[in-house]
């Protein structure tokens, strides 16, 4: 596993100690406390695939990265003319929907991509939304290869906590099992940030340990900008 995973793994494993030991706290918000569940459950996975004697296989398989791949690549086509239509028609609501760049499209999971290309499909047959598509070209025929690309992902991707496990099992990878630990952190920050109000100094702690990294090594954040 490269270096930096190993620094990811390090920090996680603070961070679930700090959340362990402030448990009581961080019950103060009941998203956060179930996020820090959901993080140590994962942390302890990752401690068995670290563990394990069996062969490391990739989790996911090839035909799931292709799909993946294409959907990426397919969905801006949509996103951005349905954006510029969202802002002339004063669709606020459609407008937040379809305002996602690239970044933030490949950190979600796959059940998040597939409920974002779904939502996005969705408004794109709107009867308000089809004719202005249709001023720029994007007829609903010509929307059946991101379609396609949806359905191929949905069907070659597995529901993550079952993959999960299914990876521990295997040996599978580790440093796709470190990818998910970090997907969880990403939440757990997110949740954590009702503690500016709830409680700065916990908030302030979390922080800390987030950036901290025991190896010598730069801090995950800055790994990962």
């Amino acid at each position: 596993m490269k270096k930096y995973k190993e620094d990811q793994v390090v920090m996680c494993g603070q961070v679930v100690d700090f959340v362990t030991k402030n448990k009581d706290a961080i019950a103060a918000s009941a998203a956060a406390e179930e996020q820090a569940v959901q993080l140590t459950d994962l942390y302890a996975l990752v401690g068995q695939a670290r563990g394990s004697v069996a062969k490391r296989t990739k989790a996911l398989s090839q035909e799931a990265k292709a799909a993946k791949k294409t959907l990426l690549e397919l969905l801006p086509a949509l996103l951005g003319p349905l954006e510029r239509i969202a802002t002339r028609l004063g669709d606020n609501d459609l407008l937040a929907a379809v305002t996602l760049s690239g970044k933030k499209l490949k950190q979600l999971r796959p059940l998040g991509l597939v409920g974002v290309a779904e939502s996005v499909l969705k408004s794109s047959a709107r009867a308000d939304v089809v004719p202005e598509l249709a001023k720029q070209g994007l007829k609903p025929a010509t929307l059946q290869p991101l379609r396609d690309a949806l359905t191929a992902f949905t069907a070659a991707a597995p529901a993550p906590r079952k993959a999960i496990n299914e990876r521990v099992v295997a040996g599978a990878a580790l440093e796709d099992l470190v990818n998910e630990l970090m997907v969880e952190i990403r939440e757990l920050d997110a949740d954590m940030k009702a503690f500016k109000l709830l409680n700065r100094e916990l908030y302030e702690g979390y922080r800390q340990t987030r950036k901290l990294v025991t190896t010598g090594r730069r801090s995950e954040e800055a790994q990962e900008a």
